[in-house]
């Protein structure tokens, strides 16, 4: 469902701007807040900003997260621990390497990682140890991610805020007329009308920021957040079921530790919650 709501929030965001910006009235869209330029500006100066902050791969890192966004479903917990379940049953029944020839089966690719290195590795300590690197590095990948966007949340108003300001620069000193004849003969509601226009073009920039930031920057830094946490769960659960089936322990006690493992997170992320 994590997916679904992803696009609902979009669709529904998107379909939200367009019944504003419509004028009933006048049965037309408002052209005023359709800028390219000021779009250009505050997603170009945003990614700029991002470029200087960050190094290029963590930058580029934003685009495959986005498209995990809308794209990634959490497998349910059951479900994976259904799996271990079969996988631990046939190592104990056929021995550990009877669950290589399963290995192309495995959808998960954490686990399929970890029963790959669970067949290289004889030492259960250096197993664990591994998998805890390999762990480390993929929520460490996450956490990047997410500050990107964060700190791209936070650089979108400010660059909206800089175009207004060089919008009105602009206005006033192209539109503003020094003779003050041409002020009392009709030229100045003329010259007041030019500056009003004007006044709103160059608060689209802010608009288009402040658009992007709450509608797109921080809630895909909220959702890989969300995701990233849904993943580590399970991956610590994998890592903790491989080294059980390392140890040839039993299939069902294997799978009553996880789903003691479940509960027992769960009401500690209760408890962070009170």
């Amino acid at each position: 469902m994590s997916r679904l709501a992803s696009f609902l929030g979009i669709v529904f965001g998107v379909v939200l701007l367009a019944a504003s910006m419509y004028d009933y009235q006048q049965q037309q869209f408002i052209s005023a807040f359709l800028n390219w330029q000021a779009l250009l500006l505050v997603l170009g100066g945003t990614f700029a900003a991002a470029l200087i902050n960050y190094p290029l791969t963590q930058v580029l890192s934003i685009f495959p997260a986005t498209a995990r966004v809308f794209s990634y479903e959490a497998r349910p917990d059951d479900e994976l621990i259904g799996e271990i379940f079969d996988l631990a049953t046939l190592a104990k029944r056929q021995g550990i390497l009877a669950v290589e020839a399963q290995l192309d089966n495995v959808a998960d690719a954490f686990l399929r990682q970890a029963l790959n290195e669970m067949l290289l590795y004889k030492d259960r300590d250096k197993l664990r140890s591994s998998l805890q690197t390999r762990l480390t590095t993929h929520r460490l990948q996450d956490i990047n991610s997410q500050e990107v966007f964060i700190n791209m949340a936070s650089y979108a108003p400010a660059f909206g805020m800089i175009g207004t300001v060089m919008g009105l620069i602009v206005m006033m000193t192209t539109q503003m007329n020094p003779d003050l004849n041409a002020m009392v003969t009709g030229a100045g509601n003329q010259m007041l009308s030019n500056l009003l226009y004007g006044m709103g073009l160059a608060l689209v920039t802010t608009f288009y920021g402040v658009l992007l930031a709450n509608l797109l920057f921080l809630p895909i830094a909220g959702k890989l957040k969300v995701l990233g946490e849904q993943e580590l769960l399970r991956n610590e659960m994998t890592i903790h079921a491989v080294v059980a089936m390392k140890a040839q322990e039993s299939p069902l006690l294997i799978k009553e530790q996880l789903m003691a493992f479940v509960h027992e997170k769960t009401e500690q992320r209760l408890n962070e919650m009170k």
